[in-house]
């Protein structure tokens, strides 16, 4: 039964997954500024692989290089394999890497995965929700993001 309803879920998913989606403000130019600067960005998501890279050419074609979803061959987050197959595909290391993100999963992966994580306050949860959770850093808008990315790296 769980794999009928999952397999209409995909089905279902897959024509309906830009339904009242957009990126957040501010995050595009973000993503453009960040590029500009020689930063490689990736996005690494729990959603079906399908949808991620058919957002992901919808909003961000030609600036986000990887998008990585939820496959079979690999474990999806907390577990960090969806974030080194991004570093590899990007030709980058953790050390050199900060994740990005709005949830508790997200905080969970990048400590998985070695790397600092920066809490966005604009997407899943809140700030009091993500301190409960280890977050360290908190950014309330896109130009937050970019700061703490200077500082960091």
């Amino acid at each position: 039964l769980f794999e009928e309803t999952f397999a209409l879920f995909k089905d279902y998913y897959g024509e309906h997954c830009n339904d009242n989606t957009k990126p957040y403000a501010g995050v595009v130019e973000l993503i453009e500024t960040l590029k500009k600067k020689g930063y490689a960005v990736a996005i690494v998501s729990n959603k079906i692989d399908f949808a991620v890279k058919e957002l992901n050419d919808l909003y961000f074609k030609g600036i986000v290089p990887v998008a990585i979803g939820e496959k079979e061959d690999i474990r999806r987050k907390p577990a960090p394999d969806t974030v080194f197959e991004a570093l590899k595909e990007l030709g980058k290391t953790k050390e050199e890497a900060v994740y990005v993100g709005d949830s508790d999963v997200d905080i969970e992966t990048a400590k998985n995965a070695g790397m600092p994580c920066i809490s966005v306050l604009w997407g899943f949860r809140d700030k009091e929700f993500l301190a409960e959770h280890g977050a360290e850093y908190y950014a309330e808008t896109a130009e937050d993001v970019l700061r703490y990315i200077k500082e960091m790296k």
